[in-house]
């Protein structure tokens, strides 16, 4: 099988990649945590600015229509360096969620917002009590004087803290889901923000007899979006993989010990070596995962199954990263340790290995 990129495909991984390097060191990403919103609003202006922010939206509606091949490869060079800019929660989750699941006139007022960067959405899903996913959300829908009112709780809204728009899934008295549209500055919200692990802005949503709008297909696309979310997951979480497996066989080479680099020890380049294996490995999973029908059974298993393979292997290559540069392995002024800090939140977003593992057997088993 080829897995070489084709020349658009290489401009585009290019183009993400001269962003991260220009852009990008241990000081600078340590400001842009620093920031209000947890990442820089000019790095945001920048990615509209070349397009990157349209690249998953239908081209009817001023999208690029990017598909697997095109998110996997920017979503590994924003990996590899580590990028905060919030292209996963704001992109390829909540604003898919608009392009898939709303009606057409919902789409032409958000979407073209969305790709200048003036508008980013979140999705609110996880609640609390639930273990990573809810698959019958207890937020309620209430129906009265022919409006829409949401009451309930959400926890861990990744953006929820600076988005504009809520994507937010509910039931209705019959115990139907679906997926509905709030105003994040409507009244009736209480909203309690926090950091998560990595230094990104997270909040717990209370909502109270809150107006919201529904999105017609939004519980029929959500699956899927949940699915090219995982996509991404996996393909930052190579990225990061490559990054701190490069950055260790760099350090090994001019650590000493005993009066030579400990690159040298025979003990190191077998734990070098099976780290290259599940780097490798790893892509062949992400590389199988996006070469699925997408909306299948088959790609849903497949894409639960990559997750919960490189989930597993990039939490090792962070442990081991961690452990061969020793303390400073540890601390922030090393972009391996704000890696490792990255590596731990997608790990476990949407599921961690062992739930996506579960999963994965329920799913193959089914079949």
């Amino acid at each position: 099988m080829n897995f070489d990129l084709n020349e658009d495909q290489r401009l585009l991984r290019d183009l993400v990649e001269r962003f991260v390097a220009d852009h990008y060191d241990p000081i600078r990403r340590l400001s842009y945590i620093a920031e209000p919103w947890g990442f820089s609003r000019q790095g945001w202006r920048i990615l509209a600015e070349t397009g990157l922010l349209a690249l998953p939206f239908s081209e009817e509606h001023g999208g690029l229509g990017g598909g697997a091949v095109e998110l996997i490869t920017v979503a590994e060079a924003l990996g590899r360096g580590v990028a905060t800019e919030p292209v996963l929660p704001v992109i390829l989750t909540a604003a898919s969620l608009v392009d898939r699941g709303a009606s057409d006139a919902t789409k032409a007022q958000l979407l073209p917002r969305i790709i200048a960067g003036e508008s980013l959405p979140a999705l609110a899903h996880l609640e609390p009590g639930a273990r990573f996913l809810a698959t019958k959300p207890q937020t309620r829908v209430l129906r009265r004087d022919g409006q829409i009112r949401i009451d309930g709780a959400k926890s861990c809204v990744m953006g929820g803290g600076y988005a504009d728009i809520l994507l937010v899934t509910a039931r209705e008295e019959n115990g139907t889901p679906g997926v509905y549209l709030v105003d994040a500055s409507a009244d009736g919200m209480t909203r309690t923000d926090y950091r998560l692990v990595d230094g990104s802005v997270a909040s717990d949503i209370l909502f109270r007899d809150v107006p919201a709008i529904l999105l017609p297909q939004g519980q029929a696309a959500l699956e899927g979006v949940l699915d090219q979310a995982r996509l991404a997951i996996v393909a930052e979480l190579i990225g990061l993989m490559g990054h701190m497996f490069d950055a260790t066989v760099d350090y090994v080479k001019t650590r000493q010990q005993f009066g030579q680099p400990i690159g040298r020890f025979q003990a190191v380049q077998h734990r070098l070596a099976d780290g290259y294996a599940m780097v490798e490995l790893s892509r062949s999973q992400l590389y199988r995962a996006a070469a699925q029908n997408p909306g299948t059974a088959e790609a849903h298993a497949a894409v639960v199954g990559a997750k919960a393979y490189i989930s597993g292997c990039a939490m090792k290559i962070a442990e081991e990263a961690v452990q061969l540069h020793g303390g400073i392995g540890t601390t922030e002024e090393l972009m391996v340790g704000q890696a490792f800090k990255r590596t731990m939140l997608l790990a476990a977003l949407l599921g961690d290995a062992d739930w996506d593992l579960r999963h994965y057997v329920q799913l193959t088993a089914a079949a």
